[in-house]
């Protein structure tokens, strides 16, 4: 038996050492960059995620920013050079961006509207701070984004409930209530 496990111990043994051999003529290769002919790789609708999204947008509205970024309206059935643009509506269960792409395929204006999504920290601690007897019964998330406009316009519709009492508030993603 303790034949065996020495066995089969040293028999590991030599398979790691021969595991950090590369296949071939037993040299390493120089670890590089990879240049490849005839790719390019064009980031066209960074802009508007960098725009729209920041360290506290919620998942959810982060997935679907993510995949209208990703859409290419040039690959689209519907596409024709006559138009100058295109609105593409995207949806997933709790919110949906309606998006305008250019003949290019860029996002020239996008109106988003979540409903439900998970409130940043600083925002649910502004809205009990102000009102700590109330509670956040329903939030709405809604981003406007134009590419000629500088401001990007992102803000929260909450609506707040104490007993049979509601109260509807707006709230901007830096926490501050109107």
């Amino acid at each position: 038996m303790k034949t065996t496990l020495y066995g089969l111990f040293f028999l590991g043994l030599t398979n790691l050492m021969y595991a950090q051999e590369v296949p071939g003529n037993g040299t390493k290769l120089p670890i590089g960059a990879v240049e490849l002919a005839g790719v390019t790789v064009r980031p066209l609708n960074l802009t508007y995620i960098n725009a729209v999204q920041d360290e506290h947008t919620p998942e959810s509205v982060r997935t679907l920013e993510n995949e209208v970024a990703r859409y290419n309206i040039r690959e689209s059935e519907v596409f024709k050079h006559d138009f100058e643009a295109y609105e593409v509506v995207f949806e997933q269960t709790h919110g949906s961006i309606i998006a305008t792409y250019d003949q290019k395929g860029k996002i020239i204006s996008s109106l988003e509207r979540f409903k439900n999504v998970s409130l940043p920290f600083h925002i649910r601690n502004a809205v009990y701070t102000k009102y700590p007897e109330w509670s956040i019964e329903k939030d709405v998330y809604l981003v406007s984004y134009y590419e000629d406009e500088p401001v990007i316009k992102k803000s929260y519709r909450l609506q707040l409930k104490n007993g049979k009492k509601k109260m509807n508030i707006r709230c901007d993603t830096d926490g501050k209530l109107f």
